[in-house]
């Protein structure tokens, strides 16, 4: 019976067609347009009465369609909000990068990040500008956040950068508030630190850090972080002063490259002296290295002698108590024989 209400409600259209028809047919075949005149009025009242009654009962056939009309218009306004979203974010990012580079004091060409090559110490970009966009090796790289790094070698139509996140890093820089210069270095991870800064500076957490003008790679007074932890160590002089680097490397997409090389003839001198310095703690921890072979060996040389010295005088102690007993025994013997 359930089934058959469903089947009327879920059809009710045919079937009152249907029975209409039937209706039509039978009032045509007994009966006399006079007579069925008021019959018609009060049955089309009829069922315009039933229809409106049951209007409210859904049509699960409607109900489907109309479902996934729904979803598939939820669906493109979704995607149109998520472009949207995109597109103000792109030109917020467009909008800083142009405001970048028509304030900047030197010239500057535009690269997109085509590819990144990481490793525990190492961290290179992949730029789409090479030699024939006059993108040269030792050009500084940066964006409207701060500084990336150096062109580390070009080619044709792609160069690669490496950024400051490199074991090799040493910026000269300086605080922003206090213009105290020191040495930017990596040690690690996405921070940097901040050396050579004496405990008498004035130096505090919150402090910008940028190049200084003893730089021979970079221009002055590029952001490079902000100081984050202002550490103290007992053992040394100097502040260990952790630094937060303005760029967010993970999330970065365009730079700029500074379309100007650096003093050839200052890096080649500056390049001499850092590896003569780097030779020299080389030979030092070489010698440092040699010294403590040495001492080891003799330290082992004196317990081996003094093991040996040990090992003779228990062996003495050996044969003399073997010589006692022997000639505790030997009148024993003769008088046995006699």
């Amino acid at each position: 019976m359930i089934r058959i209400l469903e089947l009327l409600v879920r059809f009710k259209e045919y079937v009152v067609l249907s029975v209409l028809i039937a209706m039509s047919f039978l009032l045509m075949t007994f009966g006399s347009a006079a007579k069925l005149r008021g019959f018609r009025i009060i049955l089309i009242s009829g069922v315009g009465f039933i229809q409106e009654s049951l209007s409210w009962l859904p049509n699960p056939l409607t109900i489907l369609s109309d479902n996934a009309a729904l979803r598939e218009a939820n669906y493109n306004l979704s995607r149109e909000v998520s472009q949207t979203r995109r597109a103000i974010a792109e030109n917020e990012r467009f909008r800083s990068l142009l405001q970048f580079r028509d304030s900047a004091d030197y010239s500057v060409r535009p690269a997109r990040i085509v590819g990144r090559i990481m490793d525990k110490s190492r961290y290179y970009l992949t730029l789409n500008a090479g030699a024939l966009d006059s993108v040269f090796t030792g050009m500084p790289i940066l964006n409207d956040k701060g500084l990336v790094g150096f062109v580390f070698s070009s080619a044709r139509h792609h160069s690669i950068v490496q950024t400051i996140l490199d074991k090799d890093t040493r910026i000269a820089a300086k605080v922003q508030r206090s213009l105290v210069n020191g040495i930017v270095s990596w040690e690690g991870g996405n921070t940097l630190y901040l050396t050579n800064i004496a405990k008498t500076e004035d130096v505090k957490e919150g402090d910008i850090v940028v190049t200084s003008d003893y730089s021979s790679r970079y221009p002055s007074d590029i952001v490079i972080g902000r100081i984050v932890e202002k550490k103290d160590e007992a053992t040394t002089l100097f502040w260990k002063l952790r630094i937060e680097p303005s760029v967010h490397f993970s999330t970065l997409e365009y730079v700029f490259v500074g379309l100007q090389a650096p003093n050839e003839e200052r890096q080649m001198v500056e390049d001499l002296l850092e590896k003569r310095l780097k030779k020299g703690d080389v030979n030092r921890e070489t010698s440092t290295r040699a010294r403590e072979a040495i001492r080891d060996a003799n330290r082992l040389n004196r317990e081996n002698t003094r093991e040996a010295a040990k090992e003779a005088e228990r062996q003495a102690a050996r044969d003399s108590l073997k010589n006692a007993r022997e000639r505790q025994n030997s009148p024993k013997d003769s008088t046995e024989d006699n």
